[in-house]
């Protein structure tokens, strides 16, 4: 059975790209930047966008899966707009949205019609984007329920599709991931970093990570003193990073037990004086 804490890998790819990565479509949906070259008739809407981000995650868990392999190999995924629909509650017409960003955005690449298939771009290690290597997507926590039951669908669908700010903070959230410590769940950027990645304001940033704790995806902690970095087993930086970096703990990523418990920086510090943790991560099989 699908463990809460199993994680599938998403390529570094998409993520890392210049072009049309996901804050770039952010930007275009929010028309901070020109669309030019021209990959879009027309800007993308913001529910359109975050259509495209909650199906590349879920397209890229659906892939991992010994199932899918059998089926139509690795890196690849066999699935139809009901499926879709059924694991994400979204629209046929936002499905197929969505579909048509993520292929014009090479994030994805279709190989079949009826039914779909398609191939997750970076996923094979042996090609130029796979090159690139992987992050780690919680799969079992953004499936929630359904490790139970197939019938339902993964938590991920519970997260709005409407709306700016539902779109920045799967932007942000798809960044966190991409910059999580090795070891450990512990993204850790500043304000600054976000700001220079996204071209998001302040209160942009900030409304966006407020749907990933309100929806339980992250936790959020300050980091700003040698204990702090020492609590979660990473080294001090020898130069003081450029602005002050939060702490971002992307729930379903195994790292110490105890920071799975906390939201707030007092609480981090009391479990660390309470408690000795060994580090537990472990890969799964």
């Amino acid at each position: 059975m699908l463990t809460k804490d199993r994680y599938s890998p998403l390529p570094r790819h998409w993520l890392s790209m210049d072009g049309p990565s996901p804050w770039w479509l952010a930007k275009t949906a929010r028309r901070t930047i020109p669309v030019y070259p021209p990959i879009f008739p027309d800007p993308p809407t913001a529910g359109a966008v975050t259509a495209a981000l909650k199906i590349y995650i879920a397209l890229v868990a659906m892939a991992d899966d010994d199932n899918q392999r059998k089926r139509v190999g690795r890196y690849a995924v066999k699935t139809t707009y009901e499926e879709i629909q059924q694991y994400l509650k979204l629209s046929r017409a936002m499905v197929r949205e969505g579909l048509k960003l993520l292929e014009q955005c090479h994030a994805i690449e279709r190989t079949g019609h009826k039914p779909l298939v398609y191939k997750i771009t970076g996923l094979d290690r042996n090609t130029e984007e796979g090159a690139k290597g992987f992050v780690k997507l919680p799969k079992g926590h953004l499936y929630g329920s359904r490790r139970q039951s197939s019938t339902l669908p993964i938590t991920l669908a519970n997260y709005p599709t409407r709306g700016v700010d539902a779109m920045n903070g799967l932007a942000l959230y798809l960044l966190l991931l991409s910059v999580v410590q090795r070891d450990n769940n512990v993204a850790m950027i500043s304000y600054e970093r976000i700001k220079e990645r996204t071209d998001m304001s302040s209160k942009q940033i900030r409304q966006g990570l407020d749907l990933l704790v309100n929806h339980n995806l992250i936790s959020v902690l300050r980091l700003n003193n040698e204990e702090t970095f020492e609590a979660f087993g990473m080294p001090v930086p020898e130069t003081i990073l450029r602005g002050t970096p939060n702490a971002y703990l992307i729930k379903g990523l195994k790292g110490r037990e105890y920071n799975q418990r906390v939201n707030t920086l007092d609480e981090m510090i009391k479990q660390r004086r309470d408690m000795v943790v060994p580090a537990d991560f472990d890969e799964p099989a």
